[in-house]
């Protein structure tokens, strides 16, 4: 069985596969989050979508236009309904999603770790063969932290 954790936000997705750790006095082999456990998390990928990092007078070029009904008075402002900048979350979403659809053959468990928001955007797009294989969902941003970071709040044994 291989277990998979995927800690995401809009602008970077890090894939990690569960490991036994074989040699426990090898450098550069990781510290087991718990005594009696020897799974260690491997980062497998690291994908990166920098335009969700922009602002977003860097991602349009213009302001939006202004607009006129007949019979009424004035003008109105036309505001897109999504910013900019959450396009490119909804994208990032998208690519992620097809990602996981395209690797679910390597992978029998998944752990997903997103912020709450990020979570709301991919769940629409995730193919049910992924669905199914989703063990647990954690609502945290943690795309910049460690993997003992990680490993510290996935529970004590991910097979």
């Amino acid at each position: 069985m291989t277990t998979w954790i995927v800690v995401a936000d809009t602008a970077r997705a890090r894939f990690f596969r569960v490991e036994q750790q074989q040699a426990p006095d090898r450098a550069l082999v990781q510290k087991p989050m718990h005594p009696e456990s020897s799974e260690v998390l491997v980062e497998i990928e690291d994908l990166l979508h920098p335009e969700s990092r922009f602002f977003d007078s860097e991602l349009t070029s213009d302001a939006p236009g202004m607009a006129n009904v007949v019979g009424m008075r004035g003008k109105f402002g036309m505001d897109g309904k999504v910013s900019p900048k959450e396009e490119e979350g909804i994208r990032f979403s998208k690519d992620l999603a097809q990602a996981l659809k395209a690797q679910s053959q390597q992978f029998d468990h998944l752990y997903l770790i997103a912020p709450p928001h990020f979570l709301g955007l991919l769940r629409p797009d995730l193919d049910k063969a992924v669905v199914s294989k989703i063990v647990l969902e954690i609502d945290k941003e943690l795309t910049r932290h460690s993997v003992e970071d990680i490993r510290a709040h996935l529970p004590e044994h991910l097979g």
